[in-house]
């Protein structure tokens, strides 16, 4: 019952999410006919955000270690992020991307530092900066 319950919670917030998206594309679309009546909206081609797997964490800690070794001074995790997203020939553009990329980078820093192969160094600003441990 509690899985159906969580599940249901799960919808009810993808659905959401949905109509914000509809209603953005809409918005959108008025704003292009405003600018160009006569433009082909339809044709104008889905892209999708490649978003991060489960099945891809392992290989991006190994490119946030990768990461670090090369930096040879300690990097904040959107510096990390950065640096992951053009070793992956990813688009750095997309903020999407960038956040997920920096939501793992995040999850494999603090899994490896509870492997102790990295630490906190020092705050750079209010972000935390982190290196490998030698």
């Amino acid at each position: 019952m509690k899985r159906r319950s969580v599940l249901a919670g799960e919808l009810l917030a993808s659905q959401a999410k949905s109509r914000q998206i509809h209603a953005d594309i809409a918005s959108l679309d008025a704003v292009i006919r405003q600018l160009d009546p006569d433009y082909p909206i339809e044709s104008i081609q889905t892209k999708y955000v490649r978003t991060l797997a489960a099945e891809d964490f392992a290989g991006l800690g190994r490119s946030v270690l990768d990461v670090l070794r090369q930096a040879n001074k300690p990097l904040t995790i959107p510096d990390v992020g950065a640096r992951v997203i053009v070793l992956r020939g990813m688009d750095a553009s997309i903020g999407a991307v960038r956040r997920a990329v920096e939501d793992g980078v995040a999850r494999a820093l603090r899994h490896q530092r509870g492997a102790g192969v990295v630490r906190n160094a020092d705050k750079a600003g209010r972000l935390m900066q982190w290196e490998l441990v030698e």
